[in-house]
């Protein structure tokens, strides 16, 4: 926590010099020749004062010095304050990081954490994962991990598709293909077997010749929703033929899940609130807030204050259908009274963004956010596209499967591994790394690039072992975990006894310190990337510092152990950073 710990230091320069303290803002510099960090703050208060900034960043860099831990303070340009920490600062930051497993990102305290929902993955039941479900699964597991990390009581929900019009359509499309299934004729059948020949891979087939049909064929579309409305009465036959497609899914999903290392704590659906819903549209009704619109029941959401026209909310439509809205607010609902969440995240495609922002404003007026608890936000996020910049398909032209890209990603690495000779070490071994490395290839490709934005995958770039890839963090790694196992154990230790020498272990520590910024960072702005840059930083840096500092041929024997020691703790650092995206390090490459 280096730069929380200067930038609460220098806020109390700014008091002391008789500015405003939380005007102070200290970032690492963008021209290390000119120091290590840098703080602008006296540009953005001189308007403010009616000052010049450099009389400002005077008056602060008097009050810095007596800080004593800092060197080199010196005002460059119009009022940039540069700056450096001291090398005996540095050994001793550093050597209390070391000892602490967490690596400077603060334990917990009482009364400091939250309990978190997160809500991610929603894949649909009876139909194939494909690559549209990529990045939900893996930001939100990644906010998971690092939101317990810090504390949070973290609930993850997978929250299945698994009602509503499209289950009807998968009923339909069974009773076309198998009449005589006793599913379909009555309760008194309920209890029967369902064909051998209905696996997960005729499911997944299921669904859109379904859909086609219905989109093409209105007959079939009212077959579909008479079975939808038989289902969601609690028809026993439905019931149990429903369940069966459920179980299936779920049983596939967690196994495609399982392979990114994505996972959840709840496996609920939509049809677990669907007993509360009659009670939400009561409620709803008779909020005063919602009104009949040609038989449809539409919540005006009108304009929040300073803030743009939200567009009207269909909760039910005319045939008594209950919209998506409907189910979301009913599951707010179910998760304030069952989990009490302070905070519910949506991780989200982005284009739902007026989805959301309808929904919480809905839930603001209904009083099931109360007060701003739970708060709920969208976290929202781009696509992934293929080399034309649409949306990655098969050459074919069809939808990726999610299992193909990952088994893609996992041959890549195997090439990887065979290049550098991995396969002679043995098959299981070998086979462990790969499944390793592909995770990583695909999970560190979507999480360092900005949530936000939508990007282009290419295998090629991002399973090779340079550059800003998941495999070249892993190769950092397995290189540290090597030094040390050439090391004389009589060198191992946590101790530094000897202050960084040079700019390259200078440069390499002030990183390995800035890992609790980076991680609190990454949650709190709900951008993984953040932390993926730190450890590419991290990994940079420890490479230029193994091609340029002897280590075990090192003479002197402190300085050698403190060497050591900087490399241990860039493999404990980039392997923890790595298991909080969801990556695992290999032992050997």
């Amino acid at each position: 926590m280096l730069i929380s710990k200067l930038s609460s230091d220098v806020q109390s320069c700014f008091d002391a010099a008789g500015y405003p303290r939380a005007a102070a803002l200290v970032t690492s510099s963008r021209r290390p020749e000119f120091g290590q960090f840098q703080t602008n703050s006296a540009m953005a208060i001189a308007k403010l004062y009616g000052q010049p900034p450099r009389k400002i960043a005077e008056a602060v860099s008097r009050k810095l010095a007596e800080l004593g831990y800092l060197r080199d303070i010196a005002i460059e340009g119009p009022g940039f304050i540069n700056f450096s920490v001291t090398d005996g600062y540095l050994r001793e930051q550093f050597r209390g990081q070391l000892s602490d497993s967490r690596h400077g990102v603060p334990a917990p305290t009482f009364g400091s954490t939250k309990t978190v929902v997160l809500d991610y993955g929603g894949p649909n039941v009876a139909k194939a994962m494909h690559v549209g479900h990529l990045r939900s699964a893996i930001i939100g597991d990644t906010l998971r991990r690092i939101s317990t990390f810090l504390g949070n009581k973290t609930i993850a929900d997978v929250h299945l598709g698994d009602w509503g019009l499209p289950m009807g359509m998968v009923l339909s499309e069974i009773r076309r293909r198998y009449p005589d299934l006793p599913h379909f004729t009555g309760p008194a059948n309920v209890d029967q077997s369902v064909p051998v020949g209905l696996t997960i891979d005729e499911l997944n087939e299921l669904y859109p010749a379904a859909a086609a049909r219905c989109s093409s064929d209105e007959a079939s579309l009212l077959e579909a929703r008479r079975l939808t409305k038989r289902l969601q009465n609690g028809d026993p036959g439905l019931r149990s033929l429903w369940q069966y497609i459920v179980d299936i899914s779920v049983a596939s999903a967690r196994q495609e899940f399982a392979r990114l290392n994505v996972e959840f704590d709840l496996w609920r659906g939509e049809s677990h609130v669907h007993r509360r819903l009659e009670k939400l549209i009561s409620e709803v009704e008779a909020s005063g807030l919602a009104e009949r619109d040609l038989g449809a029941l539409v919540i005006h959401l009108g304009r929040p204050e300073d803030d743009h026209e939200i567009p009207p909310l269909i909760i039910e439509k005319s045939d008594g259908a209950v919209m998506y809205a409907g189910t979301d607010l009913a599951t707010i609902a179910e998760r304030v009274a069952e989990l009490h969440p302070d905070l519910i995240l949506y991780v989200v495609d982005q284009r739902q963004r007026v989805h959301f922002e309808q929904v919480f404003r809905a839930a603001e007026k209904l009083n099931l956010i109360h007060d701003g608890r739970p708060a709920c936000e969208h976290i929202g996020f781009g696509t992934v596209n293929g080399p034309d910049g649409k949306p990655l398909k098969t050459r074919a032209g069809g939808v990726l499967k999610l299992s193909d890209l990952i088994n893609q990603a996992t041959d890549a690495a195997r090439a990887r591994l065979h290049e550098v000779g991995f396969s002679a070490r043995g098959g299981e071994e070998f086979e462990v790394a790969a499944r390793q490395i592909g995770v990583a290839t695909i999970r560190f490709a979507d999480l360092a690039n900005n949530r936000t934005s939508d990007y282009i995958f290419n295998l090629e770039k991002f399973s090779a072992a340079e550059g800003r890839t998941g495999p070249y963090l892993c190769y950092s790694a397995v290189r540290a975990r090597a030094i040390q196992d050439k090391a004389d154990r009589r060198d191992m230790s946590l101790e530094v006894p000897v202050a960084p020498s040079s700019d390259v272990e200078r440069n390499l520590i002030v990183l390995l310190l800035s890992f609790g910024d980076a991680v609190l960072n990454s949650f709190n702005k709900r951008l993984p990337s953040i932390l993926c840059e730190h450890l590419f930083d991290v990994a940079q840096a420890f490479n230029t510092f193994y091609h340029q500092i002897r280590v075990l041929n090192e003479p002197d024997a402190d300085r050698r152990q403190s060497l050591l020691a900087i490399i241990s703790g860039v493999d404990r650092q980039i392997r923890l950073g790595l298991s909080l995206l969801g990556i695992d390090a290999p032992q050997k490459m």
